[in-house]
């Protein structure tokens, strides 16, 4: 098994505004930086809550028809259209807390 990370930071150092903002990235993502790519090698994502809690914001889903793991205690709501989010999975020894 392959795992890869892909992450965009601010000349700051940060992912995201503190309120969760991601004003600071030009409108359809700006000059090549090898998302696409990025996005081409993989099978599924695992991602936190509050990135899943803003992508479901977008005006589309993100991750086509790739599997979405998010990692959370809490309960999540569901994606868009139905596509797969995978599980939500808890902190204490990974058990599953939701689906």
């Amino acid at each position: 098994m392959l795992a890869s990370v892909f992450i965009g930071t601010s000349l700051d150092g940060y992912i995201a505004r503190t309120d969760g903002a991601l004003d600071f990235l030009p409108p359809g993502g700006g000059e090549p930086h090898g998302y696409a790519e990025f996005m081409a090698t993989v099978d599924a994502l695992v991602i936190g809550r509050k990135t899943y809690e803003t992508v479901l914001d977008f005006d589309e889903w993100p991750y086509g028809a790739k599997s979405v793991f998010v990692l959370s205690t809490h309960a999540l709501a569901s994606a868009p259209g139905g596509r797969n989010r995978g599980t939500a999975l808890g902190r204490a020894e990974g058990n599953r807390v939701g689906a």
